[in-house]
């Protein structure tokens, strides 16, 4: 039997798929068993005509079992 968890984190970059690959990359080097995630809001902010998308991520991943001794 598995258990999962979720956390959220947010990803930037200059277009959403770019936002989206950041934050996945952080949540996969700093955590085990990522398994899915859902988008749950995509904003922005400009600077000029620059363009900076904000994607928040809920990212899933199993539990791992130990053993205490």
């Amino acid at each position: 039997m598995a258990v999962e968890k979720a956390v959220d984190l947010v990803g930037t970059g200059p277009t959403v798929e770019e936002a989206v690959a950041e934050a996945l990359d952080r949540a996969i080097m700093t955590l085990e068993g990522v398994t899915s995630f859902d988008v749950v809001s995509v904003s922005g902010t400009l600077d000029g005509r620059r363009v900076t998308y904000r994607v928040r991520l809920r990212v899933w991943f199993t539990l791992l079992e130990r053993m205490h001794g």
